[in-house]
């Protein structure tokens, strides 16, 4: 799944025709109807590869609002991404790590 999510220019919110989910819905489905742990590693790949989990399926609900108890850690992060792409911090960041170039550190440069 790693190399197939670094595909450049990959479509990672492809909306089902029936349900309207994202592959995002369909991992957190997976997480709560079948393997906690593969699950929550699909929707973090998806999210980490571009993802958007704010996302509605035709029901109104992101993929946060599809877990259950079981998967409360997962909802909390997924929760906690859709506010860093609502406030923009995402891109803040992305930004912020190119300025400081190869080095990885601001500090270095002469």
């Amino acid at each position: 799944m790693d190399e197939l999510l670094n595909i450049e220019y990959l479509e990672c919110d492809p909306l089902t025709l029936r349900d309207k989910e994202t592959p995002i819905h369909t991992a957190v489905r997976h997480a709560v109807e079948r393997d906690l742990q593969i699950g929550t590693a699909m929707a973090k790949m998806l999210v980490d590869a571009g993802g958007d989990p704010r996302t509605k399926d035709k029901h109104g609900r992101t993929p946060a609002q599809m877990c259950d108890p079981k998967t409360s850690e997962l909802r909390s992060w997924l929760v906690g991404q859709e506010y860093i792409l609502r406030e923009g911090l995402k891109q803040e960041a992305h930004e912020a790590d190119a300025e400081e170039g190869p080095t990885g550190s601001a500090s270095d440069s002469e």
